[in-house]
């Protein structure tokens, strides 16, 4: 009786349970225009990836610019990736005018998408750099995605 139940307990009360992955790549993307970009992923979560600006204000540090994006991503599968709109910072770097440092500080927050994605939650660190000279931006993504488990 207790095998039996020592054997079935997993079927009978982990149906719920999210299974949890590191995930880590990154993101290449050009300005299609002042507020859209399109571009690639590399990693864990490959695919195409497109940013929209939609507002611009002043970040705390002397010359920041706080960027209030929406994202979107499809994995190299068609699977989605939705995310709550996020916040980066741009730190200017004095020594090469319009390269930028750029920061997610409070990170990409994961909130669903489709197949796999589909009630995924989780949440990127992310950080790079911007070149506003040609167009160009680069960033490394590191983070956790949970999965419910009937996917």
């Amino acid at each position: 009786m207790i095998l039996a139940l020592l054997i079935a307990a997993p079927h009978l009360f982990g149906s719920d349970a999210a299974h949890c992955e590191s995930v880590g790549g990154a993101v290449s993307t050009n300005f299609l225009d002042q507020t859209s970009t399109l571009g690639v992923a590399t990693g864990s979560l490959a695919g195409g990836v497109g940013v929209d600006i939609k507002g611009i204000s002043p970040g705390s540090a002397p010359g920041s610019l706080v960027f209030h994006t929406h994202h979107r991503w499809v994995t190299t599968t068609g699977e989605t990736i939705s995310f709550a709109d996020a916040d980066a910072t741009a730190y200017p770097v004095p020594e090469l005018p319009g390269i930028y440092a750029v920061s997610y500080r409070t990170g990409i927050t994961i909130t669903g998408g489709t197949g796999k994605f589909n009630g995924a939650t989780g949440s990127l660190q992310t950080y790079g750099s911007v070149n506003n000279n040609s167009g160009q931006i680069v960033l490394r993504y590191s983070g956790r995605v949970c999965y419910q488990s009937n996917q």
